[in-house]
């Protein structure tokens, strides 16, 4: 089955999954490209002219995608969330990206290489060593991330929610990740100076609107597969969670809580912008995985991922 080809770090699976990745990315050509929530004028004024040339497009989408499926292989196999290496949470989010259809080169996705970076940074805390380095590191790239996507301004409490799992209060450790994150926002408006000779950052109008459904049969029936798989995998990651020792317990806490605020996140653009900003998909991709690799009814799991990854490719080219 597709699924079990990613469930272990095999040639075949590192080989295949760019090229599914590229497969997928072939709907830019066939579908209108959606609108994505761009907060400043200068987000806009980058991503139209890439959106506009399809080939262009294409190739942003196809590389930015790549790279992020690849670096959260490395935060899922470097952690050790499952006893063997595995490329399963990669498949999983480009599945969401499929469902969601949200394979066009847009902010977002940029956005997600730096929450990542930043989730990569928190599990590697440890309680008896230094922290700084890692803190600046994730406030920092949670900066950047926040500056393509301010949507997800609720990550910003991550760095101090990760401190609280993993080490005693230390007053210098929790003043670095101020600095951390003001420090993109420095360079955003420094930036945005010299190009402009002002301050001013201009912001994209956006009314506040109530969402309006209006999903097809196929639509409708890839977000009610997805939406019980991610149900199931948060239960069953939390019973496997329960048996572990306490590092993975401390790790799962840290993904659980990034799940939280993301979701955040996604209610207020939902409720305020009608858009689904579904940035809880890095966070969930690791807990499916984990249920997926740890689950006693292998056949059921699998079966219902790839049910869900054939109605979302349905839904996609359809």
């Amino acid at each position: 089955m597709l699924v079990n080809l990613y469930k272990s770090k095999t040639p075949l699976s590192v080989f295949t999954l760019p090229l599914l990745v590229a497969l997928m990315c072939i709907s830019i050509f066939f579908k209108e490209t959606q609108v994505d929530l761009n907060f400043f004028k200068w987000q806009t004024d980058f991503l139209a002219p890439i959106q506009s040339i399809l080939v262009v497009n294409f190739l942003c989408s196809f590389c930015i995608i790549s790279i992020n499926a690849h670096q959260l292989n490395s935060v899922f196999n470097k952690n050790r969330f499952f006893s063997k290496e595995s490329y399963l949470p990669g498949f999983i989010y480009l599945l969401f990206l499929v469902t969601i259809e949200s394979l066009s080169f847009t902010s977002m996705l940029i956005a997600h290489l730096f929450f990542i970076g930043a989730l990569s940074s928190l599990l590697k805390l440890r309680r008896q060593e230094p922290a700084k380095s890692l803190l600046f590191t994730a406030s920092f790239l949670l900066g950047l991330g926040i500056i393509f996507s301010p949507i997800m301004i609720p990550l910003v409490l991550l760095p101090w929610v990760a401190l609280s799992i993993i080490k005693p209060f230390n007053l210098r450790e929790w003043l670095v990740p101020v600095f951390g994150v003001a420090l993109p926002v420095f360079y955003h408006y420094s930036f945005y100076f010299l190009a402009t000779g002002t301050l001013n950052i201009l912001t994209v109008d956006i009314t506040m609107q109530n969402p309006e459904i209006t999903w097809d049969i196929t639509e409708s029936l890839s977000y009610i597969v997805a939406t019980f798989a991610m149900l199931v995998g948060v239960f069953k990651f939390l019973r496997v969670m329960s048996g572990q020792v306490v590092n993975f317990k401390k790790m799962s806490q840290i993904v659980l809580v990034m799940l939280v605020l993301c979701f955040i996140s996604f209610v207020i653009a939902w409720y305020f912008y009608g858009q689904l900003y579904v940035a809880f998909i890095l966070p969930l991709t690791i807990i499916m995985s984990v249920q997926t690799l740890n689950a006693t009814r292998v056949q059921l799991a699998d079966g219902l991922i790839l049910a869900w990854f054939i109605i979302g490719g349905i839904n996609l080219f359809v």
